[in-house]
């Protein structure tokens, strides 16, 4: 099967290793220099001891069709894809891999039949431009948005216990739970400047995640049950070392991804007179130190 895996960064080089194996996979990137090493050296995925060489294509634009488009790039970068996905045919399936919601309502107004959401519970990070780093290994959970699964059940029938795919049936649940884990974790470690399992240890730390917890529920009450506070709990443990992509954007003095974690989420609470105190501080917080990291 041919997929096009838009984006080159560190979840676009993990997909882009795993699914190279056994399909053949084009990666769009933004430079030629990045282009360039791809082509001579392919993907590499470290995991522990182990290191896996994956011979990929890579291209600064697709043009042979493919049976399907899995798009990587963060959400604020959608709007500088969209002239390239509206050219794609309307029958093949999309895939989009961000954090957040906001990118939601722009996957509604594409006239494409078959889109798909999906969440990523594996930890990445990018060595350079044609390594990765599987710092974890979790799941790739997938959920219909609207269509069918097309060319994804060959995509589906090929996961591998490395790198699994699990269809979850309800999109907004899926990307609702992540979005939690993201609000609890990705703010507080940018900000605090720690580690995802410090936030358990801490108990200020902790009890900002108890109210940040409650916040969430006040916009989304019907999640009460879906995930748990001990849930999150549960993932700061389990990645304990892990540094969240946020941290890692602070610290790399990249823009971060608060708009569609924590922005729309403001939005949504000014709309509806909510009380959130501690993710209006948490929202500042980092938008001052990324302003302060992008040079104001």
């Amino acid at each position: 099967m041919k997929i096009g895996i838009i984006g080159g960064g560190s979840i676009g080089l993990l997909f882009a290793g795993y699914l190279g194996k056994v399909h053949d996979v084009t990666l769009l990137v933004r430079r030629e220099k990045h282009m360039l090493s791809l082509m001579e050296k392919g993907v590499t995925i470290l995991h522990g001891e182990t290191s896996i060489k994956v011979k990929v294509k890579a291209t600064t634009s697709i043009e042979e069709p493919q049976d399907m488009y899995i798009v990587t790039v963060k959400e604020y970068d959608l709007g500088s894809i969209e002239e390239f996905i509206l050219k794609q045919h309307r029958s093949t399936p999309l895939m989009f891999v961000q954090n957040g919601i906001g990118h939601i309502d722009w996957m509604h107004s594409l006239p494409h039949a078959n889109l798909i959401a999906a969440t990523v519970e594996h930890g990445a990070l990018k060595e350079n431009d044609v390594t990765v780093r599987h710092l974890g290994r979790g799941k790739t959970n997938i959920s219909l948005v609207r269509g069918k699964w097309g060319a994804m059940e060959e995509l589906l029938n090929g996961s591998n216990a490395a790198f699994p795919f699990v269809i979850k049936s309800d999109y907004e649940e899926m990307l609702l739970s992540k979005l939690f884990i993201n609000v609890l974790i990705n703010p507080l470690t940018a900000v605090a400047r720690v580690t995802n399992g410090k936030l358990a240890d801490n108990p200020d730390l902790h009890q900002m995640q108890k109210d940040l917890f409650q916040e969430l529920l006040l916009l989304f009450p019907h999640m009460d049950g879906v995930i748990s506070f001990e849930d999150v709990m549960a993932i700061c443990r389990n990645t304990y070392y892990n540094r969240s992509s946020m941290l890692k954007d602070i610290e790399s003095k990249r823009k971060t991804e608060i708009e569609s974690i924590l922005g729309v989420l403001l939005k949504k609470a000014h709309e509806e007179t909510h009380f959130v105190p501690i993710m209006n501080a948490l929202y500042r917080l980092v938008k001052g130190i990324e302003r302060e990291g992008l040079g104001g």
